[in-house]
């Protein structure tokens, strides 16, 4: 298979930046359903059956780039980490903090419970940060010893836990969300999504092997993942139990090997900039939702649901486009992504 060093992390960008773009679209019919009525029904479910690919393949992604990450020394390691993970949580954080604050005193809206224990637990969509750095940190001291170690350790924590989670303490795995949603609690995103980053660490230590696998692999083989995970959705799984993570890693082959092929990815350059683009969609896309719902909400209390969740996507979409065109052109733009004030194209999780 002939490629190009940037040829061959096309279908990382894409499947990246498609993830990112899910969120943004998760987070976006979120907003507009707990204000308005009569939203696309098929919103809410669309957004429950990609559950088990979007966050869970961002990780994995992640986890691809530890091995190279890794292969720059322990000081430029930590110091990456710091400035490209830390600093936009931190950030953002405050960004949010700041943001509430305004709707407290202009608007005389409460303030989020999760907000006072800012920094130490994380705010809202930020625990993917929060779990991202935590995986680098053991990732770390764990690969030093093997990478299908670090694997085999977050497997066995993970089953460990949800197993006596869920027979002695069930408030640890889910719980209810202000809306009366039931949400994972923070220890459950832990354990469960590190199995993805470790197995892509693993897999990433011979990433473009790993590639040539994939577009090897027998098509029969790839057709039947497919209908693997498409039982598997029509199932009444419980989230996060052994059987979703199943789905969930089942679902990466057939969409990797989507997005290697040529046409798709001619097709998605547009996406594929939003994967080299991610840290910056993903941490700047909530705060901009907040604003502009709230706008939204005041100006057109009355009008069509889906006119608003329209309106709403592509606002925030647009800004987070132009947030990173700027990121790439100022320095004071590129502060609120990362520690950084050289110019390049940055990815969640994929910088030293």
């Amino acid at each position: 298979m002939e490629q190009t060093t940037a040829a061959r992390y096309r279908w990382i960008d894409l499947v990246r930046g498609t993830a990112v773009v899910l969120v943004i679209v998760l987070h976006s019919q979120y907003g507009i359903s707990i204000r308005y009525d009569g939203l696309w029904s098929w919103l809410p479910l669309m957004s429950e059956y990609l559950a088990p690919f979007r966050m869970p393949v961002l990780m994995f992604l992640s986890g691809l780039m530890v091995a190279r990450s890794l292969q720059k020394g322990p000081r430029r390691f930590f110091t990456g980490k710091l400035k490209n993970i830390a600093h936009p949580y931190v950030v953002w954080t405050l960004v949010a903090f700041v943001l509430y604050s305004l709707r407290w005193v202009l608007m005389n809206e409460p303030m989020p419970d999760e907000l006072f224990p800012l920094l130490i637990l994380p705010y809202n969509y930020l625990w993917f940060l929060y779990c991202l750095f935590i995986y680098y940190v053991l990732a770390f001291f764990l690969f030093k010893l093997s990478a299908k170690g670090a694997v085999a350790v977050t497997l066995v924590g993970y089953l460990l836990y949800f197993y006596l989670a869920q027979h002695l303490a069930p408030d640890w795995l889910l719980v209810p969300d202000d809306d009366g949603r039931m949400v994972p609690t923070l220890p459950t995103k832990i354990v469960f999504y590190a199995v993805f980053f470790m197995l892509g660490g693993w897999l990433g230590e011979n990433l473009s092997g790993f590639a040539d696998g994939l577009a090897r692999l027998n098509p029969f083989v790839v057709w039947l993942l497919v209908a693997v995970c498409l039982a598997g959705y029509l199932m009444p799984l419980h989230p996060f139990s052994p059987v979703y993570l199943l789905i969930s890693l089942a679902s990466l082959v057939p969409l990797a090997r989507l997005a290697m092929l040529g046409w798709v990815q001619r097709c998605t350059t547009l996406l594929q900039w939003c994967g080299r683009q991610s840290i910056v969609l993903f941490v700047a896309h909530m705060p901009i939702i907040l604003v502009v719902v709230t706008v939204l909400s005041k100006a057109m209390p009355d009008s069509n649901a889906n006119l608003v969740f329209g309106l709403l996507f592509g606002v925030t979409f647009l800004c987070c486009c132009v947030l990173a065109r700027m990121s790439q052109r100022w320095a004071a733009v590129r502060f609120l992504f990362a520690y950084n004030l050289k110019g390049r194209q940055v990815r969640v999780g994929s910088r030293a």
